[in-house]
């Protein structure tokens, strides 16, 4: 099974210092619900901002937003961050997301030609981002993971393919027609993968109603937990550095963590990563950015 590259990575826990570090006690529904994430599959439809401005309504909770857009006509993985949770959600846009399409050709091509023309769409490409886009239209580089054809009926190529934020997978289809002489466009495309949050562990804004509704009357904090996870499990694929209880004051004024206030780390880290800043509890306090490597480190 293809991965995105952080899903590859191995680790361990490295003590600096001597301490105990347990497990992330379970939160209440109220706590996740000021403080977590929803893995929300949007329908075709709505824009991503309009699924936002619904769970508002459903959650009654007005500090909600979400992480890396989704044109109307694609369906799929769309990050929630609800509360202080939407401080995190910049993660979600800058991590890899797979999808699964369909791309239709406008002039026959034989399947091995098709063959040969997607494989040389795997690896660094360069778009220029579609006239409708929120960014600048000039010329980038982006990296294809990969590209698998999972069947060729007629004209119609279905695909999934893992990419690097930001690739536009109109315009993938747009130049893969063009390099196959006949044109071709984006049919269908619905993402399966985003960062970490996967579509089979998704939730529908039905699901999503009928659990806080349930939630309201009996206040069993089950019902949250089935469409809420807490930040610590999804972002619990990022580098990871524990700090002694001292350092947490300075931290929420915003100084860097400084090695002394390090009581262990992970075998990951790499200079320049996003790295989780926990306390020794597992609570995440922070995010930050790794000034030197864990080798270095240890």
């Amino acid at each position: 099974m293809n991965k995105l590259p952080f899903e590859n990575i191995e680790r361990k826990l490295i003590y600096k210092q001597k301490a105990k570090i347990t497990k992330l006690k379970k939160r209440t529904g109220e706590q996740l619900l000021s403080f977590g994430i929803i893995n929300l599959d949007k329908p075709k439809g709505p824009k991503s901002i309009h699924a936002v401005n619904k769970l508002r309504h459903i959650l009654q909770q007005p500090k909600i937003g979400h992480g890396g857009t989704l044109d109307p006509a694609v369906t799929g993985v769309l990050p929630i961050g609800l509360g202080y949770a939407t401080r995190i959600l910049h993660l979600f846009s800058l991590a890899g997301k797979v999808y699964e399409g369909k791309l239709h050709l406008h002039g026959e091509v034989s399947d091995a030609k098709v063959k040969k023309v997607c494989k040389q769409f795997i690896g660094k490409i360069t778009q220029t981002p579609p006239k409708r886009s929120a960014v600048k239209r000039e010329e980038r580089e982006r990296e294809v993971y990969w590209f698998d054809i999972k069947k060729i009926e007629h004209r119609n190529i279905y695909f999934e393919t893992g990419v690097q934020h930001g690739t536009y997978i109109r315009t993938l289809c747009v130049d893969i027609g063009e390099k196959l002489g006949v044109g071709g466009h984006m049919a269908y495309l619905n993402r399966i993968q985003a960062g970490p949050l996967k579509i089979d562990k998704s939730v529908t804004l039905q699901t999503i109603k009928n659990n806080y509704f349930k939630y309201v009357q009996t206040k069993d904090d089950k019902h949250i937990v089935r469409f809420v996870q807490s930040p610590e499990k999804v972002l619990n694929y990022l580098s990871a550095v524990y700090v002694d209880e001292n350092v947490i004051p300075r931290l929420k004024h915003g100084s860097p963590v400084f090695a002394p206030g390090i009581i262990a780390f992970t075998s990951d880290i790499k200079k320049g990563n996003n790295v989780g800043i926990y306390d020794t509890s597992s609570n995440l306090l922070a995010l930050g950015i790794a000034e030197m490597s864990a080798k270095k480190e240890s």
